[in-house]
């Protein structure tokens, strides 16, 4: 019950900053369920990384970066 109480006050300090800075780009149309829906996986997913996953999605992400600077921000991600 520890773990949920403190997802759920994860959860609710990230709503409140996207509602009081209202500047958000994903939300900046509003909030919906499927935002909260994400945002509640996301905070259950947290705890399925690992290390290695890390650091592969940051060599991903860096040669995606890479590639659209070479290519002038025209490279298919």
């Amino acid at each position: 019950m520890k773990g949920t109480k403190h997802i759920l006050k994860i959860v609710f300090i990230i709503i409140s900053f996207v509602s009081i800075t209202a500047c958000s780009v994903p939300f900046a149309n509003g909030m919906n369920g499927k935002d909260i829906i994400k945002i509640a996986n996301a905070g259950k997913n947290i705890k399925n990384i690992t290390k290695e996953g890390i650091n592969e999605e940051l060599i991903t992400e860096t040669k995606n970066i890479l590639k659209d600077i070479q290519y002038g921000g025209k490279a298919q991600r």
